[in-house]
């Protein structure tokens, strides 16, 4: 299927190839799937979607792999690792144990109840049936690696998205990406599990282009697995991008990658990804699929219920105290919603940005002993991309947390001076009363 141009986002095939990051993709062999207003179960958006994957040049074998699920609402990439073709088998297995344990009745019977209502509770639920979904795939390609001596010690990354009622919840293992695109920013969801983690999460910023280091956790890797969870509310116009590490690592900036991922259909957009992936850095296989959110077709009763909670919670905070409503909402755009529990540390650093948070619900210990309940502000001076080194806060209490890259707060800023004044203007007036 190929879809028209869409003259809705302003931008004409011309000013598109006018930009190396922007030029459309000639080669439409390259499209693995496409799909556009597709109805998902449980989900109550129409959906395009469109997926590509390229093998690199002089490589036997692509060991990316993809599958596009909508009947499940599942979509999932993989990016293979070993020899013998073994990263190939490994990205695919992963992907096969995902979409078969996501697949079982029990699981589907919980992603329907969620849509009917969407409680904190079901929400968990979710989150382990993900979690568990992504250890099946670990033991199974440990399995086929401990059978077969050539594939042994194979591996993928992998990332999945599940779209339910008017949400997406998001499963991460490895340092491929998943991307929420607004129209005016671009969230990086996912962090890189790679061995330089540790120091991002200390407080330490990390180059924006170096050379890649080593997984620290990857599928097949060993058997203890760390599994990231997160999810984001949805709404028409929002996209969802999946991408493995021969897609990003060509931009220079991450802006460059948020417009090429914003311009045009998802189909152009998914072949444009891999085009300029091929030409910067051929030696890597590429895969990218995209989601695009299009007119909702299902109302719910409950929709505004613990949402408007969240907002009147979030508005009390120092960061947003006393702002209009509008610019409430501008602001919580740059947000990711995520769920911590007791005893966990809180990150400075997350997708190799600093990080600020607002607490929603739960309870939160700072190294001095103070205790933060919902409303509360972490880390403010990582919006102002200033570090902070010691010992992180704790969590005392089940929490659920928004939290804020330094890099899409500047976004925002950039987007709005007027609410960039008074966003300044508030962190200032925190800082100041913790310093007394």
């Amino acid at each position: 299927m190929t879809l028209p141009y869409d003259t809705t986002n302003g931008t004409s095939p011309g000013e598109l190839d006018n930009n190396p990051y922007m030029a459309p993709d000639p080669a439409p062999e390259s499209l693995a799937a496409e799909s556009a207003g597709t109805i998902i179960p449980a989900f109550d958006f129409r959906v395009d979607y469109a997926a590509v994957t390229v093998m690199g040049q002089g490589r036997k074998a692509n060991q990316d792999s993809l599958r596009c699920v909508p009947e499940l609402g599942l979509f999932i990439i993989a990016d293979g690792m070993g020899g013998h073709a073994a990263g190939e088998v490994a990205s695919r297995l992963a992907i096969d144990e995902v979409e078969k344990a996501l697949g079982e009745e029990a699981t589907r019977q919980l992603v329907r109840e969620y849509a009917r209502d969407p409680n904190l509770e079901g929400r968990r639920l979710i989150y382990r049936c993900m979690e568990e979904a992504a250890r099946r795939a670990n033991a199974a390609v440990i399995a086929a690696g401990q059978e077969d001596h050539e594939r042994h010690g194979m591996g993928t990354t992998l990332d999945f998205v599940l779209l339910v009622r008017d949400r997406a919840f998001f499963a991460h293992v490895g340092d491929s990406r998943a991307y929420l695109v607004r129209p005016t920013i671009t969230l990086q969801l996912t962090h890189d599990h790679a061995a330089y983690d540790s120091l991002r999460t200390s407080g330490k910023r990390m180059p924006q282009r170096m050379v890649r280091s080593p997984l620290s956790n990857s599928i097949g890797h060993r058997k203890t697995l760390k599994v990231d969870t997160l999810f984001v509310d949805l709404a028409t116009r929002d996209r969802i991008v999946l991408c493995t590490d021969g897609v990003f690592d060509v931009y220079d900036e991450e802006r460059l990658l948020g417009q090429a991922m914003r311009k045009g259909p998802v189909a152009e957009v998914s072949r444009r990804l891999a085009r300029l992936a091929r030409k910067r850095g051929p030696n890597d296989d590429t895969t990218a699929i995209t989601i695009a959110v299009k007119r909702r077709f299902a109302k719910r009763p409950a929709d505004a219920g613990p949402r408007s909670q969240d907002i009147q919670t979030l508005a009390a905070s120092p960061l947003l105290d006393g702002l209009e409503t509008a610019f409430v909402l501008s602001t919580i755009t740059a947000g990711v919603e995520v769920d911590l529990l007791k005893g966990d540390e809180i990150p400075r650093a997350v997708a190799n940005d600093r990080v600020a948070y607002v607490v929603i619900d739960g309870m939160v210990e700072l190294p001095n002993g103070r205790t933060l309940g919902p409303s509360g502000l972490l880390m403010a001076e990582s919006l102002l991309d200033v570090a902070r080194r010691g010992p992180l806060p704790k969590v005392t209490e089940d929490a659920r947390l928004l939290r804020i890259r330094q890099t899409d707060f500047e976004e925002v800023c950039t987007h709005n001076t007027a609410l960039a004044a008074e966003l300044y203007k508030r962190i200032a007036r925190h800082l100041a009363s913790l310093q007394g």
